[in-house]
């Protein structure tokens, strides 16, 4: 008997483990580097969170901070919206995507509206946790242009 609870308790462990749950959202947390229009370098790092609505269609919420190494620093948050192309109910090891982030606001030596668009890919290395990799063009206040690439890591 005693054997049986072993074996029984072992089968419901494997499958809660497995790797076959649906997909419906994840968290991140990224290291950014890049430059804006004026060819000033910035760094910086920050983090988010995804939830999916229907099929790929996925809205979500980040934020940053940022410095140019000119010492300017400035905080970014955005809301965002994306599409995953992933089958949700079977993951495999890439997630590639693309989002748009309609609403965000910048703060730092001023505040005003901010937006973006992008694209990249999670690789789920394990079940739960993956490597980041993402391009981004952002907009500050129609006053900043910026592209910067991000890499961090996915977390589900």
């Amino acid at each position: 008997m005693r054997k049986a609870r072993v074996a029984a308790l072992t089968l419901v462990a494997a499958s809660l483990c497995a790797q076959d749950r649906p997909y419906n959202g994840h968290g991140y947390a990224y290291f950014t580097g890049g430059f804006c229009q004026h060819n000033y370098v910035l760094v910086g790092g920050g983090g988010g969170g995804e939830a999916f609505l229907w099929r790929g269609l996925a809205v979500g919420g980040e934020v940053g901070f940022h410095q140019f190494l000119s010492s300017l620093n400035f905080g970014l948050a955005s809301a965002t919206v994306g599409y995953h192309f992933v089958n949700r109910k079977r993951p495999g090891r890439f997630d590639p995507f693309v989002n748009f982030s309609p609403a965000g606001l910048y703060f730092g030596p001023g505040t005003g509206g901010a937006g973006g668009i992008g694209g990249g890919l999670n690789y789920w290395f394990k079940p739960r946790m993956g490597l980041r990799t993402e391009v981004r063009f952002q907009v500050l206040a129609a006053e900043e242009a910026l592209a910067v690439f991000r890499i961090g890591l996915s977390f589900r």
